[in-house]
């Protein structure tokens, strides 16, 4: 189990195309992948509902959890997502 502290930096938030492409990720590398805010709130990459209920905006800070056979690979590829984006 791999833990990071990742900072949204698209002024749309953690928008849906990005909570796509980690819910993506997560099944693709078979991990378990966690976010939570800095006031507790989590959210299960395997749930779209829950990645959206924590409204993560531009300079949110999340701790991004990943554990699985892939964990490293797995939040080098979340991180990018934070990164670039994911096209917006």
């Amino acid at each position: 189990m791999i833990n990071k502290h990742l900072t949204v930096t698209t002024p749309a938030g953690l928008h849906f195309r990005a909570i796509g492409k980690i819910h993506r990720i997560s099944q693709e590398q078979q991990c378990s992948v966690v976010l939570q805010k800095e006031n507790g709130e989590t959210a299960n990459s395997n749930s779209y509902i829950e990645m959206l209920a924590l409204c993560a905006i531009l300079g949110t800070t999340l701790q991004v959890t990943v554990d699985g056979p892939n964990e490293t690979k797995t939040l080098k590829m979340i991180e990018e997502v934070f990164e670039n984006g994911s096209g917006i």
